[in-house]
């Protein structure tokens, strides 16, 4: 059987040689080429037409190895010809501007080097296959694998792009142009940590219970990361117990928190349901002058002291939101390792977090350090909860020095166990729970036991791995927003009843938007409930739904009346949601979209034995801006006012923190500024229908979320600067380069 797709991309590729740049880019790590050869691996390795698309539309950079492109890049006669083309540019753009140049360069031999390039990625790629790759017709040795003719193969995969290229020696003549961002004068962006919990037996400010969130917990801030806002909700596992209320104390880096209802170093009665937040160091709050004192550390430590009779610790409610902004245009990467929650204690302990995987699951590991467990006799064991089913995966195997590690093979055959198949742990939560001295249980105490010495669950090697393949993949030139969803998102809701001076809800409805030009990565929602112990179990639904400009109102989970298939009741589950494209909807079918450039929406319900607050109820949704404009279309001139002018001092609209700014940016040579060879100009003034240059900026404005005139982009370019290098006679007639890629098994 044969398969065949034909199909014309209408983008006019690269050319050569007038290339507008924003000077180097300060990148944070891209994402390895590994994914996109796993994704490949994972049903298309033989699928030509995914091939093609992979080669057309994913940068040289995420394909091939930091080494062997700068092999590329260095010699006499260099493989990548850094005039021409970037590692940013796709293998097939590059091979496009190549196939334009090569009449112009004979002796170069472009075509050559544009097969080593194609044929590394091919061979590196479709192991196990042959195959065939033609351009206009021709290959040669690089570009093609197989000892016999495809045509006697029994199933061969074909696809055909017809790609715009550049034809050489034609007539009128202009320029082209592309820009890119590399560093930023500020962006805003938050962080946010949703709590585990976390408890022991700590009956009094003598015999109390220590937990330490470090913040961020995946990772660590960016170098110049400027934290201008803290929101902290802090609660203990019981509000109260046996007719006594919690006590706790707060601690920043070492230092005692005052702000709210606590006080500096004393242990104050849990009475208020509170977010502590601090935007200021001027107002009775010390949060931000303990962060700002602090400021050289990547890493903070926000540490709760607290004891009760029935349980010291802390309410998976808790949450921790630092704002703050950066110059660094990429901040997030997606994490694989995963700590847990800093425990300290001299009683056995529980401790249970949740992961969000943002993709396709492939393994895990778990990995925990207890401070003086060999001392006191005991081991931990480990629990994962998926939806309402909670596994117990057993001890840990110990390792030396109190570490005690679970491994892929021994977690996934206890899950399989009870029905969950590896397939599902993509795009969701896990909860994962680590007992010492205890199996599993609600946090109630006495009686307990007490050690010989202390113990300490150490944040440091204990952890969660998970190898996964994200569903959105990162390029150097991304720059990732993260925003929050609180209670102002709120649009629709159906009040229940209030207490603890707090009102609660059945229906809650957000409304979030994703700038128009934005890649949306996932997004996160942790619901704060209250439940009524002893509550008809009628009363436990749980329903929520998603909508988009793309989607109709979409069920993702579904528990109680009118459901059908009426999902299991899941407790913790139902207070942490991630939002992925592909994730399952509550029959287990993809949702494509479920997040889309625009207003998106969240809707979750539930009966009146667990009721949600729309005051603490928190989350937040990430997406990414494109900071690079590849070639644009040929123009008839370069710049305005060129030659006579060479620069432009640009003016344009931005806005990072709710409120439109204007800033300005130059546009070319800093001598031309110097020698007053420029131009004074605002974004309003550019015109793209003339202009190389003006297209470029425009086109990468767009990227980042507006025009810079009536639309503000979203992220302050400070003092960046565009360069551009000129050539005159650029063709601007084109004419079609056809690629042709066949694909057939090894033997046929």
């Amino acid at each position: 059987m044969r398969r065949g797709f034909v199909f014309t991309l209408d983008a006019v590729l690269a050319l050569f040689l007038v290339l507008i740049m924003i000077t180097a880019i300060t990148t944070a790590e891209s994402q390895v080429q590994s994914v996109y050869k796993t994704k490949m691996r994972m049903g298309e390795l033989g699928d030509a037409n995914a091939m093609l698309k992979l080669l057309r539309t994913v940068p040289l950079s995420q394909l091939v190895p930091a080494s062997v492109i700068q092999d590329w890049e260095s010699g006499t006669d260099p493989v990548l010809n850094l005039t021409l083309v970037t590692p940013d540019m796709s293998p097939l753009e590059i091979a496009a501007t190549y196939w334009a140049v090569s009449p112009i360069y004979p002796g170069q031999d472009y075509r050559k080097k544009a097969s080593v390039i194609l044929g590394y990625i091919l061979n590196s790629t479709l192991r196990g296959y042959n195959y065939e790759l033609l351009i206009n017709n021709w290959t040669n040795a690089f570009m093609s694998k197989g000892a016999y003719n495809y045509s006697l193969a029994k199933d061969v995969s074909s696809a055909t792009l017809v790609l715009s290229g550049y034809a050489y020696n034609q007539t009128p003549r202009g320029y082209v142009a592309r820009a890119f961002l590399s560093k930023l004068k500020a962006k805003v962006t938050s962080y946010t940590y949703f709590g585990s919990s976390a408890f022991a037996y700590g009956p009094n400010e003598n015999d109390y219970t220590v937990v330490r969130y470090y913040i961020p917990n995946e990772g660590e801030l960016p170098v110049d990361a400027n934290i201008t806002e803290v929101e902290w909700f802090p609660q203990p596992r019981w509000f109260s117990c046996g007719g006594s209320y919690s006590y706790m104390e707060l601690y920043i880096d070492g230092e005692p928190v005052k702000c709210g209802q606590f006080k500096e170093g004393q242990f104050v009665a849990y009475k208020t349901w509170e977010v502590l937040k601090d935007d200021s160091l001027t107002n009775s709050c010390n949060i931000l002058d303990i962060l700002k004192r602090h400021s050289d550390l990547r890493r903070h430590v926000f540490e709760v002291r607290v004891y009760n009779p029935c349980a010291g610790g802390v309410h998976p409610n808790s949450f921790i939101t630092i704002k703050y902004t950066t110059s660094q245009a990429n901040t997030f990467n997606y994490p694989h390792q995963f700590h847990f929650d800093e425990i300290i204690t001299r009683h056995p302990f529980q401790v249970e977090n949740a992961v969000f995987i943002p993709g396709q699951f492939r393994n895990m590991s778990v990995q925990v350090k207890i401070i003086n467990a060999s001392e006191v006799g005991k081991a931990p064991k480990l629990y994962i909860t998926y939806r309402d089913k909670r596994v117990e995966i057993g001890y840990g195997t110990y390792i030396g020095d109190d570490t005690f590690k679970w491994t892929n093979e021994q977690i996934l055959s206890k899950l399989e166990g009870e029905g969950i198949t590896s397939d599902e742990l993509s795009d969701t939560y896990l909860w994962f729970a680590v007992t010492f001295g205890m199996d599993y249980k609600s946090p109630l105490y006495p009686p307990t036991v007490t050690f010989n010495s202390e113990v300490k669950l150490d944040f440091q090697d204990s952890y969660v791995d998970i190898d996964y393949v994200p569903s959105t993949y990162i390029s150097m030139y991304s720059i990732d927003i993260t925003r929050s969803i609180t209670a102002e998102d709120v649009v629709n809701e159906e009040y229940e009843k209030s207490k603890y001076g707090t009102e609660f809800y059945t229906m809650l409805e957000w409304r979030f938007n994703i700038s128009e030009s934005a890649t949306p990565l996932f997004a996160r929602l942790h619901i704060v409930r209250l439940h009524t112990i002893g509550c008809d179990e009628d009363s436990y639904d749980q329903k929520l739904y998603i909508k988009n400009d793309k989607i109709s109102w979409t069920t993702v989970y579904c528990h109680g009346g009118n459901c059908n298939p009426n999902n299991p009741f899941i407790d913790p589950g139902f207070t942490r949601w991630g939002f992925v494209n592909g994730m399952p909807d509550y029959r287990g079918n993809p949702i494509n979209d479920a997040l889309y450039p625009g207003d998106n929406y969240i809707e979750a319900k539930t009966g009146s034995c667990y009721v949600m607050s729309k005051e603490f109820t928190t989350g937040d949704y990430t997406y990414l801006l494109n900071a690079y404009a590849p070639y644009g279309n040929v123009k008839p001139y370069l710049m305005q006012g060129y030659p006579n002018i060479k620069a432009y001092n640009l003016t344009y609209a931005y806005d990072v923190g709710g409120s439109v700014e204007y800033g300005s940016i130059i546009v070319g040579d800093t001598k031309a500024i110097a020698s007053g060879e420029y131009a004074n100009i605002t974004a309003c003034q550019l015109d793209p229908d003339k202009y190389a240059v003006d297209d470029a900026v425009l086109r990468l404005f767009k990227n980042l979320g507006g025009d810079g005139c009536t639309k503000p982009v979203l992220v302050d370019l400070g003092d960046t600067m565009i360069s551009y290098v000129s050539l005159p006679g650029v063709p601007r007639s084109i004419s079609p380069i056809t690629v042709t890629l066949r694909i057939w098994r090894v033997g046929g």
